[in-house]
């Protein structure tokens, strides 16, 4: 079991608009997660822009505080600093979601080369802007900070931005869109912060045994996530819409509001398919490990707490 010195659980389920059925918590540290992250928003983002004003919003208040709801289980100097890694990797996500798919992969490549110590160190005037600095530089603090995990954490960030914007494919099929969606919406660097955030190590055989409750559960994630930005997104102009309600109105011809519908059975089906693969596992053996039953109950309060978020947050409360 975690220890919950550090968290408190929320009462997610009396929020109208929560409907997951895992649990939801939130970290004592949420105010100074809020600090570090207006901060790092401020330094990163050109003041006035866009992308300064969507980071803003999701930041606006302790008890209203992503990280702190989703990763609430990490320690406390572990959520500051992968709470800035992630904030700037979906500010990044916020930049190159309007730009075309090529020079989005460019922007990607460049944040992959910032965590190099090396590139850092020897980059010539300009080759990083401020945002790609300051996300090498949280990377080298998370590396410090645990060195044994360091070539594990560039290697989970690398292949995020290798692979979460890889396709400039329409969907049609959530078949098809689905398990993009998983690696698209960031839960591969999200489960793995959860792990390092606690300071987690799963063996290559306990993973393996929770490998298709992991997927379930990122489905679920990614697809909570569509639910309830589909509103905020559905104007936005790109030339590669990642949304699962527009799938959906493709696949069985049906306007935008019986999709959403559609996609809110979706997730909660694939909740319940989630907790019967939980289930396998625990009756597989005669005992699971202490590792495996820390991290299902780390990843259910991510993404009970990452639905608990989305209901509540000011960034999708627009006129429906």
């Amino acid at each position: 079991m975690l220890s919950k010195i550090t968290w408190d659980t929320i009462n997610a389920f009396e929020c109208p608009g929560h409907f997951s059925r895992f649990p939801a918590g939130i970290a004592h540290n949420a105010s100074d997660v809020v600090d570090a992250l207006n901060k790092a928003i401020e330094i990163s983002c050109t003041p006035g822009s866009k992308e300064e004003r969507k980071a803003k919003t999701r930041h606006l208040s302790a008890d209203n505080e992503p990280f702190a709801i989703c990763h609430c289980t990490a320690f406390p100097d572990r959520l500051i600093v992968l709470s800035s890694i992630i904030e700037l990797a979906w500010i990044n996500d916020d930049v190159t979601e309007e730009l075309e798919h090529k020079q989005s992969c460019v922007k990607h490549d460049i944040l992959t080369n910032s965590m190099s110590l090396d590139n850092l160190v020897n980059a010539q005037i300009g080759q990083f802007n401020p945002r790609e600095t300051l996300f090498g530089l949280l990377v080298q603090k998370a590396c410090a900070m645990d060195p044994k995990a360091a070539t594990k954490i560039v290697e989970v960030l690398a292949n995020y931005f290798k692979t979460f914007d890889s396709s400039d494919e329409h969907f049609v099929s959530m078949a098809k869109y689905t398990p993009y969606r998983v690696a698209n919406s960031g839960y591969w660097i999200s489960s793995y912060f959860i792990r390092w955030g606690i300071d987690l190590t799963l063996t290559d055989a306990e993973y393996e045994s929770i490998r298709d409750f992991d997927f379930s559960m990122g489905a679920v994630l990614g697809l909570t996530n569509d639910y309830f930005s589909w509103e905020v997104e559905r104007g936005q102009e790109t030339d590669r819409p990642r949304n699962a309600v527009p799938v959906l109105m493709k696949e069985y011809g049906v306007s935008d509001p019986i999709a959403k519908t559609l996609l809110k059975g979706i997730i909660m089906d694939e909740e319940e398919k989630a907790c019967r693969l939980k289930q396998k596992v625990l009756e597989s053996t005669d005992s699971v490990s202490p590792a495996v039953l820390q991290y299902i109950e780390a990843i259910e309060l991510y993404v009970g707490g990452s639905c608990y978020w989305h209901a509540t947050a000011p960034r999708y409360k627009v006129q429906q």
